[in-house]
């Protein structure tokens, strides 16, 4: 459960606005929410643990992640 709703909004924002070219984008999606500066680290956190938990089989793998961030909501 996210506490930060303006973090997790943060996220979603950037996830919204990339468009992945690279053969593996759930490592750009990874590297980049890793960059961010969010006031709550444990939302974060929470946004790593799940990402790096999910294995994104489909066609387009940015739905899935923008699926799975808005969920958290």
């Amino acid at each position: 459960t996210l506490v930060d709703v303006d973090s997790l909004n943060d996220v979603l924002v950037l996830v919204e606005s990339l468009t992945l070219v690279d053969v593996d984008p759930l490592n750009d999606v990874l590297a980049l929410v890793e960059s961010l500066t969010l006031v709550d680290v444990d939302a974060l956190t929470d946004v790593l643990a799940l990402n790096e938990s999910e294995r994104l089989a489909l066609a387009d793998p940015l739905n899935d992640v923008l699926a799975l961030v808005e969920s958290l909501t």
